[in-house]
């Protein structure tokens, strides 16, 4: 964020972003929806009524920055949910209602998010509000361990094929459109703007949780605004990975393009920040040629995937991540911290089965 912004922030004023949804406030609160204080038409920053307070001792100074995300409470029962501003003929509105109906929602290699609700305004005639549930970052925290890394492989392959099946391409798969329902991990909720706050605005504190203690989490993609449904060849250059094949007049395969972009996926977010996961490398290469009519379908990947898994130890899975951007530790340091975790990981893993199933959201 700029000093203007800041400087707007400390002024009390919100910033350009945020501004549309004080208009929607009414509308929202009639719908079942209440935005957070500093959204209400008649709002003045608490820190601008007396000298000496600043925009950060409140949770009312946490902005928005996205201006078609938002966050609200839901009236009926006091959850936390994600309200997306859209156009009204965007494909994620058919999609994920689609991916939300019975039986599909309860499958459980479904993870695609669902949608709640579709909330339409007639003071806004060309888009719609979709209500989503709360998730929380892929990365925050990081996965720890082998074990983590495996579990998140398993579902995004898993989740991929079974929308295929459906006949159904994201087409912008990639690993920051993959998000956690981390309810186990923080129990008391986090500011659904500030990953590291909680809801009241104060900074979290003490060491990250674990996925494997509390029995591990749930992934889920997420924002299907350029998928596409029953089409065997598409055109486009969207998306946050820059696959080989897009291109805006040369059509070309969605379903091997979110081969490609899943395994992109796996090489950012696992492989070039943490170390000790060579063993996802043959996956990824089967996953990525430059070429789509070289690539594995989905679940073919899955297969290949479920292969080399079967091939882990339970030591292999124990073993905690490095990250590849910190120092490494010196020698007993290492080994101490190496076998604490491997200890506790396979406590969890013994004592998972006592466990609650994962809950869907």
């Amino acid at each position: 964020m700029g000093s203007e912004g800041e400087n707007d922030i400390e002024e009390g004023r919100l910033l350009p972003p945020e501004t549309p949804w004080v208009g929607r406030f009414d509308f929202l609160k009639r719908s079942g929806y209440l935005l957070r204080p500093r959204y209400r038409p008649d709002w003045v920053a608490p820190w601008k009524l007396k000298p000496g307070l600043y925009s950060s001792d409140f949770e009312e100074g946490i902005v928005c920055s996205r201006p078609s995300l938002m966050d609200a409470q839901r009236l009926s029962d006091g959850k936390t949910v994600f309200l997306k501003h859209t156009r009204k003929d965007s494909p994620e509105i058919a999609i994920g209602e689609y991916f939300s109906s019975e039986p599909l929602r309860s499958d459980p290699r479904n993870h695609c998010l669902p949608v709640l609700e579709v909330l339409k305004n007639e003071d806004d005639p060309d888009h719609v509000i979709l209500v989503l549930p709360w998730l929380r970052r892929l990365d925050a925290p990081e996965p720890a361990s082998v074990r983590e890394c495996v579990d998140f492989v398993q579902q995004t392959l898993e989740g991929l094929v079974f929308m295929h099946e459906h006949k159904v391409a994201h087409r912008d798969c990639a690993w920051g459109n993959v998000m956690m329902d981390g309810r186990r991990l923080y129990p008391n909720g986090w500011h659904p703007q500030q990953w590291s706050f909680y809801p009241n605005g104060k900074v979290m504190r003490g060491v990250d949780p674990s996925r494997t203690a509390v029995g591990g989490v749930r992934y889920y993609f997420i924002d299907f605004g350029i998928s596409t449904k029953d089409q065997d060849e598409v055109l486009g250059i969207h998306g946050q990975e820059l696959s080989p094949e897009l291109s805006d007049t040369v059509p070309y395969n969605p379903y091997k393009l979110d081969v490609y972009i899943l395994g992109m996926a796996y090489q950012h977010f696992l492989i070039e920040r943490h170390s000790g996961l060579d063993f996802l490398l043959p996956l990824i290469e089967y996953m990525t040629p430059q070429k789509p009519s070289e690539r594995p379908s989905a679940a073919e990947a899955l297969q290949r995937w479920s292969t080399i898994a079967q091939g882990l130890s339970s030591l292999t899975l124990s073993k905690r991540l490095y990250s590849s951007k910190e120092e490494p530790e010196s020698g007993l340091s290492r080994t101490l911290k190496d076998t604490s975790y491997r200890i506790r990981d396979l406590w969890w893993t013994a004592t998972v089965s006592k466990k609650p199933p994962r809950p869907f959201l």
